[in-house]
């Protein structure tokens, strides 16, 4: 008889995680450590000056060295010359990990021939308090897909992959937890802000391509893209918006002190956009 435990243990090494780093010492060994039981664990670094690349050999991942060359372009490169040997690749920012039943679900589903790709729910951890509310939970990312099946959007920043064939939800979250402090996330998000005012400029320009498309009436992805670019990116004060949206009436609240400084920041970082767009604008960039 063949138990639940034999089917997952059967699966095993049908997933090669990839990771890409730069500084990342106070998360490589979360990661890492979480996605090894699936398969194969690379890391891309980008010239870490800390100790992430020692961390990472020690813990049996292969590390590759690629200069930065943009998010979605590091990630490709990951894709076209890393020595995956398995059906499933699966890509974890350093700041992410997977819980023990995201790993079982993943060991179930790579077993079928239904699908080309998973997207899994993200679970946002602000200050050591998940957020249940001021998030906009299950914030579904595509990061589970078959070998040589996907590529991802030639995109400055939020880049998405693009998968050939059907894709699944899975239902155990992807957890993220940074833990540089407030200072990281204040300097991560500003430089999303000029990346961000950056693709807008281009879309607003007719130079965006390679990316997916947004319609109005295609999947909810490409509903959401062409919302996000045509129509939210052009309201006006949308940083009150998206602090009422998420403090009042997805309840951010509820989340105590964590929610209330987590939608200031995201607030905040509408504001950032647009201060991009205007500088940009006035030919200051």
């Amino acid at each position: 008889m063949v138990t639940a435990d034999d089917a997952a243990d059967g699966q095993a090494g049908m997933v090669s995680t990839i990771v890409p780093t730069l500084d990342e010492e106070p998360h490589i060994a979360r990661v890492i450590k979480s996605a090894a039981p699936l398969g194969p664990v690379f890391v891309v670094d980008s010239g870490s000056r800390d100790r992430t690349r020692g961390i990472a050999e020690s813990l049996g991942a292969d590390v590759h060295e690629h200069p930065w060359t943009g998010y979605a372009a590091q990630k490709n490169w990951a894709l076209e010359h890393l020595p995956v040997s398995t059906p499933w690749v699966l890509f974890l920012d350093a700041d992410e990990y997977l819980s023990p039943e995201s790993r079982d679900e993943i060991r179930c589903v790579v077993g079928s021939e239904r699908y080309t790709g998973f997207y899994m729910p993200r679970q946002n951890i602000f200050l050591g308090r998940v957020l249940r509310h001021a998030w906009w939970y299950p914030d579904y990312q595509l990061r589970l897909f078959r070998t040589g099946e996907g590529r991802f959007e030639d995109r400055l920043v939020h880049e998405h992959v693009q998968v050939n064939g059907p894709v699944g939800f899975l239902r155990n979250p992807l957890r993220h937890e940074n833990l540089k402090g407030i200072d990281a996330f204040l300097a991560r998000h500003l430089r999303y802000a000029s990346l961000e005012a950056q693709e807008i400029i281009n879309t607003r320009a007719g130079r965006a391509s390679g990316q997916r498309p947004g319609r109005l009436l295609g999947s909810w992805p490409e509903r959401r893209r062409w919302l996000k670019l045509r129509v939210w990116y052009r309201l006006p004060w949308r940083p009150a918006i998206r602090f009422a949206w998420m403090y009042f009436w997805k309840r951010g609240f509820l989340d105590g002190r964590q929610g209330l400084v987590y939608c200031q920041l995201l607030a905040a970082y509408e504001a950032m956009i647009d201060a991009k767009l205007l500088e940009a604008r006035n030919g200051q960039a």
